[in-house]
Formats: structure tokens, C-alpha cells, sequence
């Protein structure tokens, strides 16, 4: 008699199929019990496992910045974490070593100047027949080796960390100076710095590292035994920051210690909200062709072992068996049980699961 007073709004009706009572329940019952509903929805991915993860960028998109010439760091512009723009002025250096390639540009300069000259004058001899055509011909291979000496000091002065214009200006007279700019070569993030303000360096020493923060991927260090539950082109998702990922490369090679692989996955949504260095928690989600739901965690129930959910039907509530094909964090996928298009309970699951035991309990006493 205590069960028909607990659940004195219910109405249970035997269905067609015995197996299935239908909890009957009208629209003041509904709304008096709180029931909500929601629909199944859709999804090409089912959840395998979740995997501590770490962002980290693509070779391709690390930026060595290192010094040209040997020399003293005078002025550091950026710190670690900045955002910089492509030609940005990262550091300042003064090297004697560039003085003195300044200096063979200078006379690099005066040598094709007198080449020059001495060749325009021999073109004049030549044509009114005053000079043979084989001292025209070395005036011409002295201009040649002039002219291919002031091109090689110029490009060495480019590699060196001089623009273009600092060049022509040297050429025009400008003063011989010691100091140069460090550049950035790209647009990026300042990923490590190790320039300091007064140190002695030599060429090509390493002071920052540029990052380009366009492309990011993730690497997961996966164990072994699972690896053949994915496949290049699976997805792979976050929960907080929200970002989507699809793998790219599964490691051929297990760590002998930590009996894992690398998997890598190349990000595709949300990572505006990622940084290189964050480690988090990741889902692996495995692609697949079957007809297949996302639907809520809390829709979900289980009794006697199996798993059902209640799905609106005319008149009531019929509790449907289903088959769960993985789990995340607020939510299950299943892939067998639903067709489409139902309604779902996802609040006052428990009050209608009382309801249909009670209704089984009282059917096997009769």
C-alpha cells in the first residue's frame, strides 16, 4: 500500500510489450515532478579513453634567432611570453667584427670605383683604335673582379645583420659603426630568451627562440595496449580550455620504461585558447560510420545490470534499453537502442525509474 502512496501521481498501464510498461503521466504530473527532456544528439566519434596531454608546437614553427657576428650584447628588448612582430628589433649588439667588414665594404667601394673608371676610359681608347683589344679585355677583368668583391662584402654585411639601406648608407658616407639590430624572423611568441645585457658572445650563439603560434599540436603519451583502438584521422577533444584535435602520427616506437607511445594530433578548433607547455586531460574519440547518439550522463540509468534510458511516448514514459559505446565527462555515446528524433528524460530520471520497479515488483506479486 506505501508504494501506490509514494507514487500516487503515476499512472502505470501494462504496454503491448510486457517487457516495456509504460509509466503513464500527463502534462500536471510532468510539470509537478520536473521532468525535462532533451534529444539525442548525433555524433560521428565515439569517446575511447582520456589521456594526459601537452601542447606543444610543430618543428616547422620554432624560429632560432642567433647572433651574426661576434660581439657584446648591449640593450635586450623583449622578455619570455612577448608577442613579437616579424622584423621587430629583439636585441642590440656592438661588434668590432662588423667594423671591420664595414671597412671592406668601404674599400671594396673605392677599388670598383677606380675599375669602373679606368674601364669606361678604356671603351673610349678602344673604339678611336688607340689601346689593343687585350688591354681592353684586362681593364674589363679588373672591373669584373671589382665589381664581384663589393657585391660579396655587401651580402656579408646583409648576413651579418645589416638591412639594405644601412648599407647604401655606409656607401654614401655614413659613419662606420660597430652596432646592429637583432631582428625577429617572424611573427611569433618569444619562447625562450638567453641574451643578457652585457654578455660577450660569439657568431651564431643562440639568443631566442621565436615561436609561430598558427599551428599547434598535442602529444599524448598513450599505453601500449590501447593503441589499437585508434587511428590516424581520430579526433581527439578537451573539455576546459574547449579545443578540438585530430591525430596526425601513432608512434611506431613503446617507451621500454613507461610501456607508452607517442601519439601526436594536430589541432583544429580552439587554439586561440592554448599555450605551448600546458599539459591537460584529453578524450580520445574514435571515428565511426554507425548510427551513433551523444546524449547526457544524467539521462542515463541502470538497473539489473543493464542500461536504459526513459523515452517520451504518447501518453508517458517508456523505459529503453540501450548499449553505451563510451563515456565522457558529462555525457555517454551510445550506439544501439535509439533511432533518432526521441525525446529523452534528463531530469526526474530517478522518480520514474522508482515507478517502473515498483510497477515490475507489483506485476510479479500478482
Amino acid at each position: 500500500m506505501r508504494r501506490w502512496v509514494a507514487f500516487s501521481l503515476i499512472i502505470l498501464t501494462p504496454s503491448l510489450e510486457a517487457s516495456r510498461p509504460l509509466v503513464e503521466m500527463g502534462s500536471e504530473q510532468i510539470n509537478h515532478l520536473d521532468v525535462q527532456l532533451t534529444h539525442p544528439q548525433p555524433v560521428n566519434n565515439i569517446p575511447l579513453t582520456q589521456a594526459p596531454g601537452r601542447v606543444v608546437l610543430p618543428p616547422a614553427q620554432e624560429f632560432a634567432v642567433t647572433s651574426r657576428q661576434p660581439g657584446m650584447i648591449s640593450k635586450v628588448n623583449v622578455s619570455i611570453g612577448v608577442k613579437v612582430r616579424q622584423g621587430e628589433v629583439l636585441a642590440e649588439m656592438d661588434s668590432i667584427a662588423l667594423v671591420d667588414l664595414q671597412r671592406a665594404l668601404i674599400d671594396a667601394q673605392s677599388v670598383f670605383r677606380v675599375a669602373d673608371s679606368k674601364l669606361k676610359r678604356d671603351d673610349t681608347l678602344l673604339q678611336e683604335g688607340v689601346i689593343s683589344k687585350v688591354r681592353w679585355q684586362e681593364t674589363h677583368s679588373d672591373f669584373e673582379r671589382s665589381q664581384a668583391t663589393l657585391k660579396a662584402a655587401e651580402q656579408t654585411l646583409l648576413v651579418s645583420g645589416l638591412t639594405i639601406g644601412d648599407i647604401q648608407r655606409l656607401k654614401a658616407g655614413a659613419q662606420i659603426n660597430g652596432a646592429y639590430r637583432v631582428l625577429s624572423p617572424t611573427s611569433g611568441v618569444v619562447l625562450e630568451r638567453f641574451a643578457i645585457v652585457g654578455q660577450r658572445v660569439d657568431a651564431l650563439a643562440p639568443l631566442f627562440k621565436i615561436g609561430r603560434l598558427d599551428e599547434l599540436w598535442l602529444e599524448m603519451d598513450l599505453p601500449q595496449e590501447r593503441l589499437k583502438e585508434i587511428r590516424l584521422g581520430d579526433g581527439v577533444e578537451l573539455e576546459s580550455p574547449r579545443a578540438k584535435a585530430r591525430i596526425i602520427e601513432i608512434s611506431s616506437n613503446v617507451n621500454p620504461l613507461s610501456q607508452t607511445a607517442l601519439v601526436r594530433a594536430r589541432v583544429e578548433e580552439g587554439q586561440g585558447e592554448l599555450l605551448p607547455g600546458m599539459h591537460i586531460n584529453v578524450q580520445l574519440m574514435h571515428r565511426s560510420s554507425d548510427r551513433i547518439f551523444r546524449i547526457p550522463l544524467s539521462a542515463l540509468f541502470s538497473h539489473e545490470g543493464r542500461q536504459y534510458v526513459f523515452v517520451r511516448r504518447e501518453g508517458g514514459f517508456e523505459p529503453v534499453e540501450v548499449a553505451v559505446a563510451g563515456q565522457e565527462a558529462y555525457s555517454v555515446v551510445l550506439h544501439e537502442g535509439l533511432e533518432g528524433g526521441e525525446s529523452i528524460v534528463v531530469q526526474g530520471v530517478a522518480a520514474l525509474k522508482a515507478a517502473w520497479v515498483g510497477q515490475a515488483t507489483a506485476g510479479h506479486s500478482d
